[in-house]
This record gives C-alpha cells, structure tokens and sequence, in this order.
C-alpha cells in the first residue's frame, strides 16, 4: 500500500523484517520481492509519488568542487520510481574482466566473481518484466536478419538491452499499490539511522514541518542513490553519535562516473549496410542499440580501462523528432506527456520523416536516425578509480536540517589513453570494413587535456561505499553489509571498487537480487517462516 508519510500512523506500525530506504531502481525490485517473499517490509521515498520541482530544489545546492558533475543535480530524483522516472531503460550487463584483477586500473578488486553476479542477471530480467528479452547478441542478430559484422583482436559489437517498461513506478504499480506485506511511505525523508551499538533498530524521518518519526525494523538497506548513500552513512545516528562504521577510511571515497567524450565525426561509406548494422530495432517492445567496445584482449594488451561507443546523430529536428517519439509511445501506453507539445510547429514539421521511419519500423523493426547535420562519434569509459574523488558532507544544511553535499570529482589524466586507443582502433575497424570514414578529433590527437577538461559525466553515479573483503579496504563486505554493522546493507551501485563502461543499473539490480536472497535466509534463520 502507498501511503503519504505525513498521514501515516506511525503509533500502530509493526518493527518491519526489512525497510528499504530509497524507491528506485534497485530499492523498487528488492522490496519487491522481499515482499513477495512473505517478509513484512517498509519502502521509505523521500519524494511525492510524482517528480515535483519544489521536491527536486533540495538538490540544487548540492556542489561539485572538482570536474564539473552535471548529474549532481540532473541525474538524481526525489519521487516514487527514482530516475526511472526519466532514465531511457538501458540494460548492460558488466563483463568478466571488470571482476578481474587489473592492478593497472586499480589495486581494488570485486570480491566476487563474475559467475556470482551473472546468475542474478536472469532474475533481474525476469522482476523488471522482459523474460522474453533474447539473451544473445546472436540471436538478436538471426531476428533481425543482419548482415555478418565480425569481432577482431580490438573490437567487439554487441547490443545493448533497453527495458520495456523504463518506471519503475508503473512496472510495479500492482505490486506497490497491493501488497498487504509492503508499505510504501513518500514523502518520508529519512534523516538518521537509529542504533544500539552495532545493530541499526530503524530509521528516523524527518516530516514537511519538521515532526520526526521513527520506522522500526530487523534489516535495513539503503537503496537512495549513491550521492545520498554515502551522506546517510556519514551522519551521526538518531542520538548524534557517531555511527559504528564513520571512521571508514572509505567512506565517501572512490566516486566514480562514466566519462563521456565526442571523439570525432563518422561518414558513412556504406550507407545502407551502415544503418543495417548501427540502426537501433525493437522486438516485443524491448529495443537493442546495437554499439561496438574494446574487447578484453586488448584492455589486457594495452593496459587501458573498459569503453565503448556509439553513434549520435545530428540532426536540425532532433528534438521535435524526440518529441514525436515520446508523444507516440505514451499514448500508446494510454498516458500524454504534456511536455512534448510545447512546440507543436516543431512536431509538424517533422512529420515529413515519420512515413518512411514508420515503414522502415514496420517492416524490419528499425528505427531510422535523420542525420542532416552528421554523425558525431561518442565514447562512453569507465574511469581509474581514486580516492580524492570524494562524496562530502558541507557545512550548509538543506530543508530537513541536514548536511547539504559536496562532491569533488576527480579523473585521471591517463584515462585519455584509452580514449585515444579506442578511437583508432574504431578507425581502422570502421574504415577496414567500408562502413565508413572516420575523422578522429585533432585534440584528442593531440592528447591535448582540454579532451578531458571537457568531458560529460553519464549521472553514473557509483563508489563511495566500495565493497571490499575487509574494513580496511572498502566499506561494505561480499554481501553488501556495512562494515561495523549487524544488520546494515547498501543495495546499488554505491558498493562498485571498479565500474567498466556500462550503464550500472542492471548489475544493481542484479546484487539486489543476490542481496535479496541473503536476507531471506538471514529472516528465516532468525525465525521468520517466509514463503515459498
């Protein structure tokens, strides 16, 4: 059930088996199936049930004090269903070789293996609703009926999996709404952690108008978000004193995004076999974008991070186009988004192209790309891992009374390597199969560091509570369990020592599910009977 936090009685709630702070993409699927589960669970959003703009302006004294972090205040949301609220769905599992030792990206590895991740990716799939998502880049292929695109020593194609259903608010609605097992507070800002010695007891919230109240329960995880993960876990507990675990020397340390460069133009030599191959399809309502990454051998080889790249298309209708898209595919799904009527001249006038695009979809299931203004190359890199990039706690405080934040993002200057690396080798393999003439940027040539100067973050948001082995590496153990805590978890992509090039939602979702399991034996070893 859904319920307004400031309405909520709070007097006749029970000590819940788990309360899950944060409803997003990985808070949402783990309360989820904790409840599913038979556990008695609380999902606590800071948010309305909507985005708001009132809610989203405590973010906006949120600071970067090193490389400009545009996510800081774009990528982060205070409602019910998180960022998926806005995100586009892109689901990419890690590769193997981010779970491996890379003493040249970092001395910090995952200390689990990759087969311990990837067998909850299949669950992943199946929560979200996309169990009919075709697992292989092989078949996605034979559906699509594409042409022969081979992989060599330096590249390797692959798709990308987009969900079906991006919020998360809608894609559980029954679940949230229903479920007798599972309440669901927004508005329910959560202030403090509440302790007795080394065992959290709940949560303390902190209301509009400033009532505070607290939520009881066995197990708490933080699902909030990175950014606001690692400021929880930095504030002193409900009683003001310091938690167990705040003299972490990692806490707040190693934040990392993915760093994303245009790295030069792309004109196409084979324009028909070209968009064959690079055009993003949909199949049963699920799209695959198809991209090209540096293979493992070469990471190995050469000693650079993970990166991969896709292709943007320019265009002077762009945004009417996006526009269009959006409009078609919520009415579709029987909701109007007002917004992409604010140019309805815009929209007309691209109408010109939705004849041929709505063939091209028809027919082979392809969305075509209008770019009259060019193809611009994008790279997407993980970064090296650092410990003066750091999540920090300001000396101003927000609405609730709180530590606004600091984050001081920080990349290193031998990540360009990679950047350049790849972009050659895209040349040569773009160049080597008559796709199309690549013109790589003179700066990034140049090695020249206004290349990095000027890279986007990807509101990736990732580390500051590393897992680890032990305390005196990272801040979480192989079960996302706080160092220093009983019964303290974190649940997203605030616990990567490394992050690879992808998105890192998926792989969150993922480790929730694995986390899920661990507190299901956890209750049921404590006494509580869950179902089957």
């Amino acid at each position: 059930m859904i319920y307004k936090a400031p309405d909520f009685a709070f007097e006749a709630s029970p000590i819940y088996d788990a309360i899950v702070i944060g409803a997003g993409a990985v808070g949402i699927p783990l309360a989820v199936k904790l409840a599913r589960k038979g556990l008695r669970v609380a999902l606590l959003e800071a948010g309305p049930g909507k985005p708001r703009q009132a809610s989203q302006a405590l973010f906006e004294r949120a600071r970067a004090v090193g490389h400009a972090l545009a996510g800081l205040h774009l990528g982060r949301f205070r409602n019910l269903g998180g960022s998926t609220a806005f995100w586009g769905g892109q689901l990419v599992p890690f590769e193997p070789i981010v779970f491996e030792e890379r003493p040249w990206v970092s001395p910090a590895t995952w200390p689990l293996s990759h087969d311990e991740v990837a067998r909850h990716y299949e669950e992943a799939f199946e929560i979200i609703g996309m169990g009919d998502v075709l697992r292989s880049d092989e078949e996605v292929r034979r559906a699509l009926k594409l042409p022969p695109l081979e992989a060599t020593e330096t590249i390797q194609p692959f798709f990308t999996r987009w969900a079906r259903e991006t919020n998360f608010a809608v894609a559980f609605a029954e679940d949230l709404k229903s479920m007798p097992n599972l309440d669901v507070l927004i508005e329910a800002q959560v202030s403090s952690l509440s302790l007795e010695g080394t065992r959290v007891t709940g949560a303390m919230l902190t209301l509009p108008g400033g009532r505070r109240v607290a939520v009881r329960g066995a197990q708490v995880v933080l699902a909030n978000g990175t950014i606001e993960i690692a400021r929880l876990l930095q504030l002193p507990d409900s009683a003001g004193r310091p938690a167990p675990w705040a003299d972490n020397p990692w806490l707040g340390r190693c934040f990392m995004d993915h760093v994303d460069i245009f790295a030069g133009r792309i004109e196409p030599t084979d324009r028909k076999r070209f968009s064959e191959l690079f055009d993003n399809a949909v199949l049963k309502g699920i799209k695959y974008a198809p991209k090209l990454r540096l293979t493992a051998a070469a990471q190995k080889r050469d000693q650079l991070v993970e990166i991969s790249s896709h292709f943007v298309y320019s265009s002077s209708i762009s945004e009417s186009l996006s526009n269009l898209k959006i409009l078609v595919k919520g009415l579709l799904r029987g909701r109007l988004n007002w917004r992409t009527l604010s140019d309805p001249l815009g929209i007309l006038g691209s109408l010109r192209f939705v004849v041929p695009m709505a063939l091209r979809y028809i027919r082979y299931r392809r969305v075509m790309n209008v770019a009259d203004r060019g193809i611009l190359l994008r790279l997407t890199s993980e970064q090296r891992p650092r410990e003066d990039s750091r999540i920090l706690l300001a000396d101003t405080r927000d609405a609730f009374g709180l530590p606004e934040v600091l984050v001081d993002w920080r990349i290193s200057p031998e990540d360009l390597e990679t950047m350049l690396a790849f972009a050659q080798h895209l040349k040569a393999y773009l160049e080597g199969n008559g796709l199309a003439r690549v013109e790589i940027d003179p700066a990034l040539l140049e090695r020249s560091a206004s290349v990095i100067e000027a890279a986007d973050d990807a509101n990736h948001h990732m580390g500051g509570a590393r897992m680890a082995r032990d305390a005196s590496q990272g801040v979480v153990d192989p079960n996302c369990q706080v160092f220093g805590s009983d019964n303290l978890f974190v649940a997203g992509a605030a616990v990567y020592p490394t992050s690879g090039f992808a998105n890192p939602t998926f792989t969150a979702i993922a480790l929730s599910m694995r986390l899920a399991d661990f507190l299901l034996t956890k209750e049921k070893g404590a006494g509580h009977a869950t179902a089957s």
